[in-house]
């Protein structure tokens, strides 16, 4: 029986979308996330002498091409700063849409950064295992942790890392729709740079987003969800409007469908209900655990995930 690493993918309540560095994965500002319990990667390293180059396998699937370079670029430099030689084997199982805006890769490098660790006996602080983990991708040093998160954005290796925030807020939900489950047609990592690179109003996107930190971290201190809400949408339409000019849309008719119908839901029935979104599609709407019901009774026909917070790196066998 295998030892599994497990981590829950997060949703970022407020966005990064950009690099100052793209070999380490600097963020251009300060994000905050949330954990969510349902989507996950679960995987195990195992550190085997006799072989001449990494293995990986991602749901009983052997992983060639770039997916294959991804993983093992990043443990190579997991070997490199652990001074560590011998090739491994990953096996990996993803319960969460690949590449459709639902924060694979944060939990799949995040996993993948903590079983190597452990399969070479290393202890490292979670502060540590965030940097490590977001070398492999950006989003993946908040996926180390529970809960509501904050990954500052740093000035260097050191400096940037994601931490805990303290907020317990159990009666959080969020409602993850389907609308697309098809691999989005440009990777996050490549989108954030053609945004960098193309869209003219991008530095007053990262002042603005940088300038919501404050506000989102009193507002889930105080769980005031119409705040939270608020700022959430704030975050993801700036986000999408940089990528607009930069000739990027992820959206497809229905998304834009939907965020109305949201509107008005909360306009007719006064119910706290918002939407945020990463770079796919698909929306996830931020919302609390007495509404669910009556928000999924007035949009049928959508397809709807349900997630509470979830937790931080944990062990698994199953």
């Amino acid at each position: 029986m295998m030892n599994y690493k497990r981590a829950n993918i997060n949703i970022a309540l407020l966005k990064y979308w950009g690099k100052t560095d793209q070999v380490i994965n600097l963020p251009q500002q300060t994000s905050i996330s949330v954990t969510a319990d349902i989507f996950f990667t679960k995987t195990n390293v195992t550190i085997d002498k006799k072989l001449r180059k990494d293995k990986v396998i991602l749901d009983d699937v052997e992983l060639t091409g770039l997916a294959y370079t991804r993983v093992v670029q990043h443990l190579n430099t997991l070997r490199e700063r652990f001074k560590q030689k011998s090739f491994c084997v990953v096996t990996s199982f993803n319960n969460v849409f690949i590449r459709a805006g639902y924060a694979s890769s944060a939990s799949a490098f995040a996993a993948l950064t903590a079983a190597y660790v452990s399969a070479i006996g290393e202890k490292v602080d979670e502060k540590e295992l965030s940097r490590l983990a977001r070398l492999g991708s950006g989003s993946a040093a908040r996926s180390i942790h529970g809960g509501f998160v904050i990954w500052h954005k740093g000035t260097d290796h050191e400096s940037s890392f994601a931490e805990k925030l303290p907020v317990e807020w159990p009666e959080f939900r969020m409602l993850f729709t389907v609308i697309d489950a098809k691999s989005k047609p440009i990777s996050s990592r490549i989108g954030m740079q053609l945004t960098v690179e193309k869209a003219p109003s991008y530095g007053l996107f990262v002042q603005e987003c940088q300038d919501l930190v404050d506000p989102m971290i009193k507002a889930l201190k105080a769980q005031e969800i119409d705040t939270v809400g608020k700022l959430s949408e704030r975050s993801a339409e700036l986000m999408r409007n940089v990528m607009l000019e930069a000739g990027i849309e992820y959206h497809v008719p229905e998304t834009q469908k939907l965020i109305q119908s949201i509107k008005a839901i909360r306009s007719k029935h006064h119910i706290p209900v918002y939407y945020t979104f990463d770079a796919g599609p698909n929306l996830i709407l931020l919302t609390l655990a007495d509404h669910v019901d009556k928000i999924i009774e007035l949009i049928p026909g959508i397809k709807i995930e349900v997630s509470g917070v979830g937790g931080g790196i944990s062990d698994t066998t199953a």
